[in-house]
């Protein structure tokens, strides 16, 4: 009997070990609806799991349509709620997502398949969306370069992310900006993280 209630007890802490690993938590950055010029206006105060986030905003803020965000090695992940009443629109061609170092220097994250992307086409009201984006590191010296490793012979439609160098470590992001069509501005800030 001893030996099957500490199996039991086993199995469900191996279980519940691996349910609390494969879930991602998207709490490196987080930004409300704003407009650009404001983006200084933005504070985040605290931050705790059990009580949420706490932050400085200026009344032409939206608070109503924000974005969390994560940092995944070569991949950004970015939560988008929509809890206004009103559809916040996509566009593969004009959607940015734009990494912003201390350095002021700029990634553009790629959007992936357009296809996908286009099947949201809006973020309809009391929802929200998830998408991995991709870091393009050192993408303008890569572009248009041939694939070694491709049969491919039009190397203008290949480009090989082989190359890529530069990663973008978290520490070193300022902001991240979203841009929605021509309607919505979301600029994320880093969280504050408590250490114990």
């Amino acid at each position: 009997m001893k030996r099957i209630i500490k199996f039991v007890i086993i199995t469900i802490s191996s279980l519940l070990l691996v349910q609390c690993s494969s879930s991602t938590a998207i709490n490196d950055f987080f930004g409300i609806k704003m407009p650009p010029n404001e983006t200084d206006y933005f504070k985040i105060v605290a931050y705790t799991e059990s009580s949420g986030i706490s932050y400085q905003s200026s009344p032409n803020m939206d608070p109503n349509i924000f974005a969390w965000g994560s940092l995944e090695g070569g991949i950004l992940r970015v939560k988008l709620v929509n809890n206004s009443s009103s559809h916040v629109a996509l566009s593969y061609d004009s959607d940015q997502f734009i990494l912003v170092t201390k350095d002021n220097k700029e990634f553009i994250c790629a959007k992936g398949d357009i296809i996908t992307y286009n099947n949201m086409s809006s973020i309809k009201p009391l929802s929200s969306i998830e998408l991995l984006l991709e870091l393009p590191q050192n993408y303008w010296e890569t572009i248009g370069m041939k694939n070694t490793q491709s049969a491919n012979e039009n190397y203008t439609l290949d480009v090989w992310k082989g190359q890529n160098t530069i990663v973008v470590n978290m520490k070193d992001v300022k902001h991240i900006k979203i841009n929605l069509g021509f309607t919505t501005n979301i600029v994320l800030k880093p969280v504050p993280k408590i250490e114990f």
